[in-house]
């Protein structure tokens, strides 16, 4: 796979699954930051400027769906996906939806896009 150069948020409340997502994209060029809430996802949106943004659905405090809702609201437009462990329809405003346990060559192929749409 080619080098995107691209910077990606990931926000979810399990570091595991953060540690994996990172090292993946970092793998594939890719700036990643890292988030263990929403909350500290809407700090570092201003400063790290992401292309594009997972995150999980269900994490203490704020949702997935909160946080797009608060990016929405300050005006952030880059894509977000949402990640999930349990099956849901996909809630309005999202750039597309993957399961977990999920396939890191669709992961790819979805951040990919989404950088596209962000460009």
């Amino acid at each position: 796979m080619s080098e995107r150069f691209g910077r990606v948020l990931i926000v979810d409340d399990e570091s595991y699954v953060r540690e994996v997502l990172r090292d993946f994209l970092t793998s594939m060029g890719d700036e990643v930051a890292t988030a263990a809430s929403a909350a500290e996802a809407l700090e570092l949106v201003p400063t790290f400027q992401p292309e594009v943004i997972l995150t999980d659905m269900k994490m203490p405090g704020m949702s997935g769906a909160d946080l797009l809702g608060a990016l929405r609201g300050s005006g952030v437009t880059v894509p977000v996906i949402l990640i999930t462990g349990h099956p849901i329809d996909m809630p309005e405003g999202f750039f597309r939806l993957l399961y977990k346990p999920f396939d890191l060559r669709k992961l790819a192929e979805v951040v990919t896009a989404a950088m596209e749409q962000s460009q």
